[in-house]
């Protein structure tokens, strides 16, 4: 579990770098940075987070438990409850659920915030390639004056 943990801080850490540049790059001015390195971040996400992470790090956790877990007696896909109510060998299957219930919840949020990657190349494209507001930066301006 270390390893696969270490393999989705590095998937996610990946794309940030990109972001921080943009920001900087819009921070200070330079609308031509901030596209570039907004389009690098928008490829990155796609690439490490919807792509890499559900067919590699989550396929490889369904392979892992296979190895793991052979004393079950049943593939992981099977739903027999029967065998998986064995309370002496059921804990390790539950917290295999639970992790990769995790993993797929977080599958979905990087697809939610997928979609709001795209509403802002969208918006940047009907800009002319100037990358629009944050949003949040003028709700914490707003939030300083009063």
């Amino acid at each position: 579990m270390k390893r696969i943990g270490s393999i989705i801080l590095a998937l996610h850490d990946a794309s940030d770098v990109f972001l921080e540049a943009a920001k900087v790059f819009k921070y200070s001015g330079r609308e031509f940075g901030a596209s570039v390195f907004f389009a690098f971040f928008a490829i990155s996400w796609l690439v490490l987070r919807l792509i890499f992470f559900p067919f590699w790090v989550i396929r490889a956790t369904r392979q892992l438990a296979n190895h793991i877990f052979p004393s079950l007696g049943f593939p992981l896909s099977s739903l027999d409850l029967q065998q998986c109510l064995n309370l002496s060998e059921s804990f390790p299957m539950f917290l295999y659920y639970v992790f990769n219930t995790l993993l797929i919840m977080l599958l979905i949020f990087h697809i939610y915030w997928w979609m709001l990657i795209c509403a802002m190349i969208n918006r940047q494209l009907e800009n002319r390639g100037k990358v629009g507001e944050d949003i949040r930066s003028e709700e914490r301006v707003k939030e300083e004056r009063s």
